[in-house]
């Protein structure tokens, strides 16, 4: 009788602990999803900025809100926005990247380098909803088709402001070659 109830209390013991084993990872797993900007991709983001207080960490969630907010839309699907849904996505990602490098510079430098990125979340949280609403409330095509492109016009000059930051970044940090830099405007010094 004493060996049965020690294999039974081996075996409560045992499944308490295969139970406490199954959440904690469980848990370590729904924390790295909540940490994603785009679900299912990974996020270059330190898993400390799912509760974080800073600026960036603050945006970097803002980001992901707005995504999955996107992607909660049906309609996006039943009208084949599958390409503004791409580009949403991939400029989410870069700027997530860009927050990764400016919140990893000196205190003194971090707030200049995360200001410009702050404008990008703005602006795509704004992209995002004027789409989601233009295709809420679209009656026609020809509503649909305006709202659209000018998602696309919006997402657009987004990624073409973004790589302009990345690039005086670039040249600030003197990480791109001579040849990479546009020539000198006629009648200005070079030097």
């Amino acid at each position: 009788m004493g060996a049965l109830i020690g294999g039974l209390l081996i075996l409560t013991v045992g499944a308490v602990v295969a139970f406490g084993v199954m959440l904690a990872a469980r848990s370590k797993q729904e924390f790295s999803e909540q940490n994603q900007v785009v679900p299912g991709r990974k996020s270059p983001a330190p898993a400390s900025w799912a509760g974080a207080h800073s600026r960036e960490a603050k945006l970097h969630r803002r980001l992901g809100d707005a995504v999955k907010g996107a992607r909660a839309n049906p309609r996006f699907v039943e009208l084949g926005l599958a390409p503004q849904m791409t580009a949403i996505e991939a400029e989410a990602l870069a700027i997530d990247e860009r927050l990764v490098a400016a919140a990893a510079l000196p205190a003194a430098h971090r707030d200049a380098a995360i200001d410009p990125l702050e404008q990008h979340v703005v602006e795509l949280e704004a992209t995002i909803a004027e789409l989601v609403t233009s295709v809420s409330v679209a009656d026609s095509k020809v509503q649909l088709e305006a709202a659209v492109s000018a998602a696309d016009i919006k997402l657009q000059a987004l990624a073409e402001a973004r790589a302009e930051v990345e690039q005086i970044d670039q040249r600030a940090s003197g990480t791109v070659a001579p040849t990479d830099l546009p020539p000198p405007e006629p009648g200005t010094a070079t030097g």
